[in-house]
């Protein structure tokens, strides 16, 4: 029952947001943004934590998850902050308010010598409104290193000239810019006072050669090619060209995107120009149509991959997107487990009222465009993603390894085939999804399947993914 109240809210909140219009929409996907930020900050120092400071954690991060399905991402950017500052030892009022703080800039800005203009905010307020006045800021800008080899520089900006000028967030910043290669870069900044420093969530920057001209010819071909009939590559096309256009006016992403590297594999595709299409070491982000409806993934597809691959779906949980599992559940540690054994990872887009194409009919579209024949299919999901891939269970039985259905349940029917397939069933001890996933595993363990149950102390409905991570891939190592 607390599930589907959840899930309720979450349809009641994305109503209001649509009601509200394309502002509402722009200040929530900017709130998304920061939301990912934060979550990636915190499970990064969950990670080396003490089993200690990650039990403290928890509670304040139950009522993130809370503030989050009822759509107070402001809260719950707040309570990710507390829950990130707990784990830490005694922070000072300095480093509370700090946590507050993070740094946007342009998406997308010219190769050429430019004015970068940056805003320091906070994203909720704090106790001190005045408390940046005596504070320095250190700006870095890095080059990815898979992109470029551009050097990393810096800017110090003594907050105090331009507090004095207005006492109130955000601050603008304007930072002159020599001519830089084209890539992605890394905007991160640091926060000092009084021999205190803090790190303040940054931003990702990609630069473009010749922009104005490049973006303008992504308009005029999706202006064109509105009404082209629907294949793969041309509906990645105009999905890419279309964020593209949105950086370019400002527009915040929920993530950080490799916005040069899709410049030039929408050219690739859309102008048929010769070179292959760049692979970001982000992942791809592609578009898989049977002519009607489209499916959006985000996949990791390896360097070399065998003849007979494995490969994962990861099914996000609801309210979240394909980017989950590269950016969170863990900071994208699903991602570097399944590198690391060269295996596919395909994460598609799901909406409340499911999947646009069913695993069982991207998998064959999936083994022709990467000329590969899947020798393990596993399916992973997490809340809704864990109903998700019990019910795509259904319509793959053949094909199908063994599924992992972490916080979450689903109605599994009963066949030869189900009996055959193993399940991991995973929950946390403080964990909302909890009851739906030991009604699964009593439900499977009932139909004669092999069912492996597993519960985590101090952990809640988010952080579970996370630490059942180890596990899980043992699990999949030995399934045959």
């Amino acid at each position: 029952m607390r599930l589907a109240s959840l899930l309720l809210s979450v349809i009641v909140s994305l109503c209001a947001s649509l009601l509200a219009g394309s502002q509402s929409n722009a200040q929530e996907a900017n709130l998304r943004y920061e939301l990912g930020k934060r979550v990636q900050r915190y499970e990064r120092l969950w990670e080396t934590s003490s089993p200690e400071a990650r039990a403290v954690s928890t509670a304040t991060m139950e009522r993130a998850v809370q503030e989050f399905f009822r759509f107070d991402l402001t809260g719950a950017a707040k309570s990710l902050d507390a829950a990130w500052l707990s784990m830490q030892k005694e922070p000072s009022e300095f480093h509370r308010n700090a946590a507050s703080l993070s740094v946007s800039a342009q998406p997308v800005i010219n190769a050429n010598p430019t004015k970068m203009q940056l805003y320091l905010k906070s994203i909720y307020p704090v106790s001190k409104a005045d408390w940046l006045h005596s504070a320095t800021l250190e700006l870095a800008l890095s080059p990815i290193p898979e992109n470029n080899s551009t050097k990393r520089i810096t800017k110090t900006v003594s907050l105090s000239a331009i507090a004095n000028v207005t006492s109130q967030l955000p601050l603008l910043i304007e930072w002159e810019l020599d001519k830089r290669d084209a890539g992605e870069y890394d905007l991160d900044a640091v926060v000092s006072q009084d021999g205190l420093q803090s790190p303040v969530v940054g931003t990702r920057v990609s630069v473009l050669p010749d922009k104005q001209t490049r973006i303008q010819a992504v308009t005029d071909w999706i202006d064109t090619n509105k009404r082209t009939a629907k294949t793969s590559s041309l509906c990645t096309a105009r999905t890419l060209g279309r964020q593209l256009q949105l950086a370019d006016r400002g527009k915040s992403s929920e993530c950080d995107l490799p916005l040069e590297s899709w410049l030039r594999e929408f050219e690739s595709i859309a102008f048929s120009l010769p070179e292959k299409r760049p692979m970001s070491p982000s992942g791809r982000w592609q578009v898989l149509t049977d002519g009607k409806v489209e499916q959006v993934v985000r996949m990791h597809v390896p360097v070399t991959p065998p003849e007979k691959p494995t490969l994962v779906f990861a099914f996000h949980g609801a309210g979240g997107s394909e980017n989950m599992f590269f950016e969170t559940y863990g900071a994208g540690r699903l991602i570097e487990l399944a590198r690391s054994r060269n295996w596919f990872v395909v994460c598609p887009r799901q909406s409340l009222t499911g999947l646009s194409l069913s695993a069982a009919s991207m998998i064959p579209m999936l083994e022709t465009e990467f000329d590969v024949s899947f020798n393990r299919v596993f399916f992973v999901g997490h809340s809704m993603g864990a109903a998700q891939a019990i019910e795509q269970v259904s319509k793959s039985q053949d094909r199908i390894t063994a599924v992992a259905a972490i916080s979450g349940g689903g109605n599994p029917q009963r066949t030869d085939s189900l009996e055959k397939i193993p399940f991991y069933v995973a929950a946390g001890e403080r964990d909302f999804g909890k009851a739906g996933a030991k009604r699964l595993a009593n439900t499977l363990q009932a139909f004669g399947c092999h069912v492996k149950y597993s519960e985590y102390a101090d952990v809640e409905h988010l952080t579970i993914v996370q630490a059942c991570l180890n596990e899980l891939f043992t699990f999949l190592d030995q399934s045959k």
